[in-house]
């Protein structure tokens, strides 16, 4: 039989790539011309002393390789879902890595992914039991990156997957707040169909997700949040400021207009 038959057969496969580094894997199947070597190749990462099994040697298996030996395993899952590599995402969650790895500030893959707007990725994570309500180290969610990077289609996704959307960073700020405050207005309305969004939520200082939009002079944002039914334009924060006042002070007179004709005073 000759060399390249035989190398396809299962038992010569396993007795083969049980004893192939990577490397060699990826040198026999060139020799070989073949496209792709289906077997189990154990990869060793020196950097987190970890072990995951790759299965066989192909383009994503390569680039799983190479990415695992320039990060380490654990910072490749997360480079990886950052970049939208979803291929390598899905190969290195088969392999073993957990989901839920974070870096050294606490960031997760999801958190990375959800922030750059790899919604592939977003959806391959959350269906491999990522947490979407973890928190890094400040607070931040994954709600509340994609919010603040006005990633509308992720926020969807997430808030699809029971993300928590009135939680709260360190300073009292919500992802609500997060997308007014960068003038994500589609964001803002994808947001507030969330049925147990709280559009009165304060921050530490008393200011409201309106009051942030009319301090800013988010015109299109404050009508949006007007159409919350259960808007309070009244609020007061702890200098007993409201949304309408400062809106005046800053000589956005189009939102004081808004405001009082729904009612501020």
């Amino acid at each position: 039989m000759e060399a390249s038959r035989l190398l396809l057969t299962p038992t010569f496969k396993e007795i083969i790539c049980s004893n192939l580094t990577f490397e060699e894997a990826v040198q026999l199947r060139d020799a070989l011309k073949f496209d792709s070597l289906k077997c189990p190749i154990s990869v060793f990462d020196s950097k987190s002393n970890q072990k995951i099994i790759l299965p066989g040697v192909n383009s994503v298996t390569i680039a799983t390789y190479e990415l695992i030996k320039q990060h380490g395993l654990d910072s490749a899952f997360l480079e990886a879902s950052k970049t939208g590599q979803n291929e390598i995402v899905k190969t290195l969650l088969t392999a073993g890595v957990d989901v839920n790895t974070a870096s050294q500030f606490g960031e997760t893959a999801l958190m990375f992914a959800s922030f750059a707007g790899k919604n592939e990725v977003v959806q391959t994570l959350i269906d491999n039991g990522a947490n979407v309500d973890k928190a890094n180290q400040g607070e931040y969610t994954a709600l509340m990156f994609a919010s603040f990077a006005g990633q509308n289609l992720v926020v969807q996704t997430l808030l699809n997957a029971k993300a928590r959307v009135n939680m709260a960073s360190q300073n009292g700020w919500t992802a609500l707040m997060r997308a007014v405050k960068n003038g994500h207005n589609e964001v803002v309305r994808t947001l507030l169909t969330a049925k147990d969004i709280n559009v009165n939520t304060t921050d530490r200082s008393g200011w409201t997700a309106l009051k942030i939009a009319s301090y800013h002079g988010s015109n299109e944002i404050v009508q949006t949040l007007l159409t919350a039914k259960d808007i309070n334009v009244n609020a007061v924060d702890q200098h007993g400021k409201t949304a309408l006042m400062m809106a005046a002070d800053n000589g956005h007179q189009e939102i004081v207009q808004l405001l009082r004709a729904a009612g501020a005073h």
